[in-house]
């Protein structure tokens, strides 16, 4: 194979330099480093001699025929019957290039997600079928694929080269057409395998390699905590453990996931906070549970990426630990509302680990393949043969509060649920997070089934969203949140910016939380600024805002209401938010004089457009304090 040459330099070429100095911000960091041979030769010991992935190839009929009598892929198959008609969507160069021509990204990667979607529902298919019916789509679906421009998500294209880098859509490529040679086996020509290894290997094996042997900076996400280190490290193990022959080849992958990944880990807070978000959570963490389950599959359970960190288990519970009520999370992050946990996830966490987390009964394989690798990995879960003794148990008891004491996050729920209760999620943290918005002081509130006040979500991608202008947007900026605005200065960047806990106190009948939000606005004279939360249970919830303030000199002060809700004004202090079902009064009071309020809509994401009232004092004021009361209406 033509990895080989490479292989050998990283294997045995000595380090050049010293022992760098250990920067003590990043001391969990994980540098680049040579491949380690003592390692890849106690892994190679122990992989299995044959190739390794999600699933069983298409000949092992037991297992396809009871999901095909199943009647769950019912939709996956017409959907492969109208491809082997129509063929698979076609490349769009306007669409691909529009990142470049006019800030649209999206446009680009979901034209690339099409693609790649076809060939998996035609690759399903033929395995449940097994009657060669789209086998020819098959082929024909990988040869566009592998000879395309490029499998590089326009957001990350470097219009001078094509090839050579691995990021995320580049992983998500490999993964998907290693996966498709292990299952159809020999039913696909010796040319098309051949032709796929190889672009697997200019494409995503060599890159990587290269970027081990020379520290070159094409793969920063080796070094990085985010979602990137996992899905990319992911998509390539995992291809790799498919396709590659040699067992001392596939170990070197596994070396590189194995001593890399940790860096993924270290991004989340010790107390499992995930700073990217529901949604990231569910992409990034779910690609390290099939980096994790592959290798694990690949070394007959010897090697297994959970069993040495009991952060691990902090981390499963950052799902659950953040519902509000009802099934409702908050939007923090680049997430949009009503996101949901990744129920596939939670029964992964739950059986792999041993914990009662709720959930994971319900997995949505039907009609569901789009990622071939993960719902593979749950139509055939390895991982319970591994661990057939933590079959999960019924959730654990009603919890009141889950508080992330490092994140300084706080989610508050009622006594009891009933129709009308009302939750909250209180976000402290710093303006530096993975996916950030300015945000510090931010909150949502769900009544019943609806979120009526709180954090907007995410807008659509552009060139602009991860550019230094990504907070002249309102939605990503502080302006979008309903945090204070100072003279009409917004929330700084940076991680300077945090939200210092000055208490926490939580009892069964009332929850505090307060913070200094002084470091987060650039106001020369502020002396301080607090911000209160005081959540109260009983026969009706409340919240309570308590925004406390002094300048050296007068300024104006305003906090906001984000709400997709309908505000009507009561009276001079009050507001009444109705959403579709649900409705919440606001009561806003001040002891520095009058208080006026002022609607505008944000309209960043035309399919979601949301009001930000302002609740304003009307004159500049040296200090003063300024009062906002959540409570549900029955």
């Amino acid at each position: 194979m033509k990895v080989m040459f490479l292989l050998s330099l990283c294997l045995l070429i000595p380090t050049l330099a010293g022992k760098a100095k250990v920067d003590p911000v990043k001391d969990k960091i994980v540098r680049i480093a040579p491949v380690d041979n003592k390692r890849v030769a106690e892994i190679t010991s122990i992989l299995n001699d044959q190739l390794s992935g999600f699933g069983q190839p298409y000949w092992n009929r037991e297992t396809w025929d009871k999901l095909k009598q199943s009647g769950k892929y019912n939709k996956v198959l017409k959907e492969a019957d109208r491809i082997v008609l129509q063929g698979i969507p076609g490349w769009d160069e306007d669409l691909y290039m529009g990142m470049f021509t006019r800030g649209d990204s999206q446009s680009g990667k979901d034209m690339l997600s099409r693609r790649i979607r076809a060939l998996v529902s035609l690759v399903w298919a033929e395995c449940l079928t097994n009657e060669s019916k789209y086998i020819g789509a098959v082929e024909q679906a990988l040869k566009e694929i592998i000879n395309q421009k490029t499998w590089v998500n326009p957001r990350n294209y470097n219009k001078k080269n094509f090839d050579g880098l691995v990021e995320l859509s580049t992983a998500s490529y490999s993964h998907t057409i290693a996966q498709t040679l292990y299952l159809l086996d020999d039913k696909l020509k010796s040319g098309i395998r051949d032709e796929a290894i190889n672009a697997l290997y200019k494409r995503a094996f060599e890159p990587l390699l290269r970027t081990i042997q020379t520290k070159n900076d094409d793969h920063g996400w080796l070094t990085g905590t985010n979602n990137w280190n996992a899905v990319c490290l992911s998509g390539v193990t995992c291809a790799a453990l498919l396709v590659i022959p040699s067992k001392e080849e596939r170990a070197v992958f596994v070396s590189i996931a194995e001593r890399y990944i940790k860096n993924f880990v270290a991004g989340f807070l010790d107390d499992g906070y995930c700073t990217e978000g529901l949604s990231y959570f569910n992409y990034g963490f779910g690609r390290y549970t099939l980096l994790r389950e592959s290798i694990l599959k690949a070394t007959n359970g010897k090697i297994d990426l959970f069993s040495d960190n009991p952060k691990i288990a902090n981390i499963a519970r950052f799902l659950p630990n953040m519902e509000i009520i009802n099934g409702i999370y908050p939007a923090i992050a680049d997430c949009r509302q009503y996101s949901k946990p990744s129920s596939g996830i939670l029964r992964y966490l739950s059986w792999s680990l041993g914990e009662d987390l709720p959930n994971y009964g319900s997995i949505a394989l039907e009609g569901r393949t789009n990622d071939l690798q993960e719902d593979l990995m749950h139509a055939f879960p390895y991982f319970q043969k591994i661990h057939p003794s933590n079959q999960p148990q019924s959730p654990k008891e009603y919890k009141l509060r889950s508080w992330f004491d490092v994140a300084g996050v706080l989610t508050v729920r009622p006594e009891r649920t009933h129709p009308h209760s009302m939750g909250a999620t209180l976000k402290g943290g710093n303006n530096q997070e993975h996916h950030n918005h300015n945000d510090l002081g931010s909150f949502t509130i769900v009544v019943g089934n609806e979120i009526l006040a709180g954090d907007p979500g995410l807008i659509p991608y552009t060139a602009k969203t991860f550019s230094s202008q990504r907070y002249e947007y309102k939605t990503l900026g502080s302006y979008g949140h309903p945090v204070p605005l100072i003279s009409g200065k917004q929330q700084r960047q940076g991680a300077g910016a945090m939200a210092e806990i000055l208490l926490n106190d939580f009892t069964p009948h009332e929850d505090v939380l307060k913070m200094d939000l002084s470091s987060a606005y650039e106001i020369p004279g502020i002396k301080h600024l607090t911000r209160e939360f005081r959540y109260s249970r009983g026969e009706t919830e409340k919240l309570q805002v308590t925004d406390q303030f002094e300048f050296s000199s007068p300024e104006l002060f305003e906090t906001a209401l984000i709400t997709r809700g309908v505000g009507k004004v009561i009276s001079d202090s009050q507001l009444l938010v109705e959403g579709k079902t649900e409705k919440m009064l606001v009561t806003f009071t001040s002891n520095r004089g009058d208080i006026f309020i002022e609607s505008e809509e944000i309209n960043e994401d035309t399919n979601a457009p949301y009001s930000r009232i302002a609740i304003r004092i009307r004159n500049p004021v040296k200090n003063g304090k300024l009062t906002v009361l959540f409570s549900p209406v029955r």
